[in-house]
């Protein structure tokens, strides 16, 4: 499974931003490879970072924030959203408390809760 978050800074070890489609960097986690990669948000602003995510083959986006842009991006291209608190944390550690079952999912019906 691939993993994405929004990220502070351009390193590995970066906290997940607060912002998410204006995000400068995301961070991709690949399972099987257990390693994160940063990427630059090719376009800053809006929902076009799904797309830029889906080419990386991205299945889930775990987020302290998503609006109603986000989510109907992530429904079209099959990217999973999670929420993943607001505590400072890296991907790493997200992925980790992901896969303790942690994180609802962020859903039309929802996603308010998490704007």
């Amino acid at each position: 499974m691939i993993f994405a978050a929004p990220l502070k800074m351009k390193r590995e070890d970066s906290a997940i931003t607060k912002v998410l489609g204006k995000a400068k960097y995301f961070g991709i986690y690949d399972d099987e490879k257990n390693r994160v990669e940063v990427i630059v948000n090719e376009n800053p602003g809006g929902a076009a970072i799904f797309r830029q995510l889906r080419a990386g083959n991205v299945d889930v986006l775990l987020t302290p924030h998503a609006g109603p842009g986000a989510v109907r991006a992530s429904l079209e291209l099959g990217i999973a959203l999670y929420y993943c608190g607001e505590e400072r944390k890296s991907l790493e550690e997200a992925v980790a408390e992901f896969k303790e079952g942690r994180y609802p999912a962020i859903t039309p019906e929802n996603f308010h809760q998490f704007h």
